[in-house]
């Protein structure tokens, strides 16, 4: 068993070497949320932004709130983890960015023990007004076990306001990994753009799922996805814009990269609801070449490090 001091160093010195800034956690001018399991260690707030945050059997509810007009300056931390080989964690959220506001999220999702866990999120997203938000989730879990993830988010995007979202999961195993975003860019001139990166291996399963419904006129969106399979791991991606409002725009745009053994499918899906809506698409699957990789072999890098090498570069 770990104490709770433990729990919290862990997890904040994980989260600060994979994306997180140093002393972000537990800096007066920073907020931030820590949460193992279904136990809050930490959380901090700051005038303008209300988080009202409840453990419950198997998680959190959490509702956080930026209030209007407020400006967030420093990125917001948000780590959720567990240290234990196998259990579960649901994260359960409601996001409002009232009119006029901004701010930075950054979520750290950390299971370095992981063999058998499930780790869920269930996320409700709603823009104001001329707001701005920023939402990028890193993964860490282990060179072992087969993790589940299962991220799901709801996102309203009023009049104006600009929502971007990036996923990366790269490090360590993917295991069983399942995202659903739903996006409805339902204000007049509001922006979507979706990323996702992720990096296969082994027999881990990875399944992407981002939907755009561009329903407010001169609305946009682009979804973006890089994902790498090796080994015997296999990959499906759908994203579906859907240019539903007159002036709407939309662009899918899709990569795969396979090695070894591994499988993908893209379904890079584009419809026009409006006639003077304008959606488009690309989508790629293929090989990272082997004269890079014999190049990067030449210099003294084992295959497998020549590899990933190459995908570091692909999934920056």
């Amino acid at each position: 068993m770990h104490n709770l001091s433990e729990e919290y160093k862990t997890l904040v010195s994980i989260a600060e070497r994979t994306g997180g800034q140093p002393g972000s956690f537990g800096a007066e001018d920073v907020i931030y949320v820590v949460v193992h399991g279904n136990r809050i260690l930490a959380s901090h707030a700051l005038p303008g932004v209300r988080i009202e945050a409840a453990e419950t059997g198997d998680g959190i509810d959490a509702r956080i709130t930026v209030q209007a007009g407020t400006k967030v300056s420093r990125p917001v931390h948000l780590c959720f983890g567990h240290l234990a080989a196998s259990g579960r964690q649901v994260i359960r959220s409601r996001i409002f960015l009232e009119e006029e506001s901004s701010a930075e999220f950054q979520a750290h999702c950390i299971f370095p023990n992981a063999i058998e866990f499930l780790h869920a999120m269930e996320g409700e997203i709603h823009l104001g007004p001329g707001s701005a938000f920023s939402y990028r989730e890193v993964h860490v879990h282990g060179p072992d076990g087969r993790i589940d993830v299962r991220p799901v988010s709801r996102v309203r995007i009023d009049e104006k306001a600009v929502y971007r979202g990036d996923f990366t999961l790269v490090e360590g195993r993917v295991g069983n990994l399942a995202i659903d975003i739903d996006v409805e860019a339902h204000g007049r001139r509001s922006r979507v753009e979706v990323t996702s990166k992720i990096y296969g291996k082994f027999d881990d399963f990875c399944q992407v799922r981002d939907i755009v419904r561009l329903t407010g006129a001169e609305s946009t969106a682009l979804i973006k996805a890089r994902v790498v399979l090796k080994d015997r791991s296999q990959g499906k991606f759908l994203g579906l814009v859907d240019g539903a409002a007159p002036g709407a725009r939309g662009h899918v745009d899709c990569t795969e990269v396979v090695q070894g053994e591994a499988k993908a499918v893209a379904s890079p899906v584009v419809q026009a609801s409006h006639p003077e809506a304008e959606v488009t698409h690309e989508a790629a699957i293929g090989r990272i070449a082997d004269e890079k990789i014999q190049g990067l072999m030449a210099k003294g890098l084992s295959a497998d490090a020549a590899i990933d090498f190459v995908v570091s570069g692909l999934l920056r």
